[in-house]
């Protein structure tokens, strides 16, 4: 039984880590060790904007709604310094600053769906379509908008299952190094 809520600061390091392990790609060129990146990234995190799905009581999977007041994470470069080390925590401050921090330009009326990662372990078992539905139901946001990687079929398909509709693709600009092309931007309707 997967139970959906709403992240506790106690939840923090597991956030964390969970985000470092959904997202263990697009952290490897700064570091290949899911518990470091985590430890790095976890005082950047806004834990009020996140929602957890459990399974048994086990944190499953994870994810965050932001809005144009404010994104679910931020760079803390003395922490990315600590635990990647002074280059690669430099280097890394840089590249997430952009990625975490960007100003959204949507209404207020829009939630912006970020860091959607399941454990490994977890996967292909329904727990993002369930995490997804539940935690959008519990805001009071008109539509929702994410992005995707053009490589993320998985999570294309999770996404346009449940209703998300493409509206923009955006070239990216550091493509090769990234290893996708193009992010893929979707748009949910409350119905």
């Amino acid at each position: 039984m997967i139970h959906i809520r709403n992240a506790k600061e106690i939840d923090r390091n597991s956030v964390a880590l969970c985000i470092a392990e959904g997202f263990e790609k697009d952290f490897s060129i700064l570091c290949k060790d899911n518990q470091k990146v985590a430890n790095a990234i976890a005082t950047g995190l806004k834990i009020d904007r996140f929602y957890i799905a459990e399974v048994n009581g086990d944190i499953a999977g994870v994810m965050a709604i932001s809005d144009c007041n404010g994104r679910a994470a931020g760079v803390n470069k003395k922490s990315l310094k600590k635990h990647f080390g002074l280059f690669k925590g430099f280097i890394g401050a840089l590249v997430l600053k952009e990625e975490f921090e960007g100003q959204l330009e949507y209404p207020i009326t829009t939630g912006y769906i970020e860091f959607v990662a399941v454990r490994k372990k977890y996967r292909k078992q329904g727990i993002a379509t369930t995490m997804l539905k539940e935690s959008m139901l519990l805001t009071n946001y008109q539509d929702f908008v994410l992005d995707v990687t053009d490589i993320n079929n998985n999570a294309i398909r999770c996404y346009a299952n449940i209703g998300f509709k493409e509206f923009e693709r955006v070239p990216e600009k550091h493509g090769k190094q990234k290893g996708f092309s193009e992010k893929i931007f979707m748009r949910y309707y409350r119905k």
